[in-house]
């Protein structure tokens, strides 16, 4: 049996006096300081669930405190040596140590799994109270009873430092500047109130779980059966507890773990969609930088269309002013042509003439030639554009399915072999137009699954021959 809860805490400020100590004081005792704990016969070192140093926590406490400013009248004035500054808070287990080591190792073992499982509680029941200002924590073994120690302060200055003890606060707010006997009452029935609420939050979120009472017999005058039966109805509602509290962890770690390997699924698809769209984005940037070369080749080619024209007129005109020129030698052809025919003057230049056309229609035809090749080039890169514009159209069409259109997705695996599939059609090194065939192939193969609702089979997944 466990008994009843003991948890108290208690404000301390830089210095001491005869009746109370100073906040450097208990954090040596908690700490085991040679010379600060005349009350243990076997001293041990803590055992720490929070820090390292209850004396170092202290000193940072004290230090801030030091360099910290309080409100007074409007005014801001050094804190009071004697201001209390941080809080000391004790629990105690209601196993005696001297219990403990009467148990056989098994159960020994149990208990000591379960004390430390109640002084982790602890820590997490005061870090609730004090956000943020709770510093150290340590279990003790070397007492009466397995017990913890937490220290409570802020570490950081203050241009208008609030006590944190929450009776005192309430004290404070009730009663305010009225020190009368009515006012001195209204304080500490506020105060009274803070602290049974506080024992009360504690039995409810930690002592109950482990079998121990609110209050002890003594205090509601109890027999010692009825305490023994009371004990024993702890005891049971505990193990509930504690049963109902394994069954939500392990539902929460289920949570946990469930929602891990979601995000990590969610994760994994978004980085497939994103690489592929990047695949998608560099297939369009290429097939841009080709469409502009296509572009710059089509005005080169109308260029050419146009040089070639000029030189079209050229040959005409040529032609024209060489047939002028023979209308003119034809008179020639009485007696000065047939004297010129003897000489050869005629053919010279009927042969100069002819070789200069032949050259003049030799340039034209290669210049026709070379526009003739150009406009094919650029045909053939029109036909690869629109062939690589609609691979990339039905790879989007692929990549943007929704699993609302295609409800069979939704299944475990599905679309991660979705996403596989395609990303293997695009890594398959194949052309566009056979890239663009896989993708509706498959696509109409995932639209017959749809129409007979059911999940898409093997053969849906075959593997490329490549």
């Amino acid at each position: 049996m466990a008994g009843y809860q003991f948890v108290h805490y208690e404000a301390y400020a830089r210095t001491g006096n005869d009746k109370k100590r100073s906040l450097i004081s208990i954090a040596k005792e908690a700490d085991r300081d040679s010379g600060n704990h005349p009350h243990v016969n076997a001293p041990q070192p803590p055992e720490f669930l929070l820090g390292t140093s209850f004396v170092e926590s202290a000193e940072a406490i004290v230090a801030a405190a030091d360099t910290s400013k309080v409100l007074h009248s409007g005014k801001k004035r050094n804190l009071r040596k004697d201001a209390n500054v941080g809080i000391g808070l004790i629990a105690s287990h209601p196993l005696s140590i001297e219990d403990i080591n009467a148990m056989s190792e098994p159960e020994r073992n149990q208990r000591i799994a379960e004390i430390k499982e109640w002084a982790e509680d602890t820590v997490t029941f005061a870090e609730t109270e004090f956000p943020n200002l709770v510093k150290v924590a340590a279990l003790h073994w070397d007492e009466s009873h397995p017990h913890i120690h937490i220290l409570i302060g802020s570490t950081e200055p203050s241009e208008d430092f609030n006590i944190i003890h929450k009776g005192e606060q309430a004290r404070k707010k009730a009663q305010g500047n009225d020190r009368t006997g009515k006012g001195k009452k209204l304080g500490n029935d506020a105060y009274t109130k803070e602290m049974r609420r506080f024992q009360d939050k504690y039995h409810d979120e930690v002592a109950i779980y482990y079998g121990q009472a609110r209050l002890g017999p003594k205090r509601r005058r109890k027999s010692r059966s009825e305490w023994k039966k009371e004990q024993a109805q702890l005891d049971s509602i505990a193990e509930s507890l504690q049963r109902g509290k394994s069954i939500d962890q392990l539902i929460e770690v289920e949570l946990a773990t469930a929602a891990s390997q979601a995000q990590m699924m969610i994760e994994a698809t978004q980085e497939e969609i994103n690489r592929q769209k990047k695949l998608a984005d560099d297939q369009k940037s290429l097939a841009d930088d080709q469409l502009a070369e296509a572009k710059q080749l089509k005005e080169q080619a109308d260029l050419d269309a146009r040089e070639a024209a000029e030189l079209k007129k050229d040959a005409i005109k040529l032609k024209s002013t060489l047939d002028d020129r023979i209308r003119q030698m034809s008179k020639y052809d009485g007696v000065l042509g047939k004297f010129l025919g003897w000489f050869g003057i005629t053919q010279r230049i009927e042969r100069k003439a002819e070789a200069r056309l032949n050259e003049q229609l030799s340039k034209l035809r290669s210049k026709v030639d070379e526009l003739n090749r150009q406009v094919g080039k650029e045909k053939s890169m029109q036909r690869q554009h629109r062939v690589t514009e609609d691979a990339l159209k039905s790879l989007k069409k692929a990549l943007s399915i929704s699993v609302e259109d295609y409800p069979h997705l939704k299944e475990k695996g599905a679309l991660e072999k979705h996403f596989v599939y395609i990303q293997k059609i695009v890594e398959s090194n194949q052309p566009p137009e056979k890239i663009q065939e896989l993708v509706d192939s498959y696509m109409e193969k995932l639209e017959m699954t749809l129409l007979k609702s059911d999940v898409p089979s093997s053969d849906t997944y075959s593997i490329l021959e490549v």
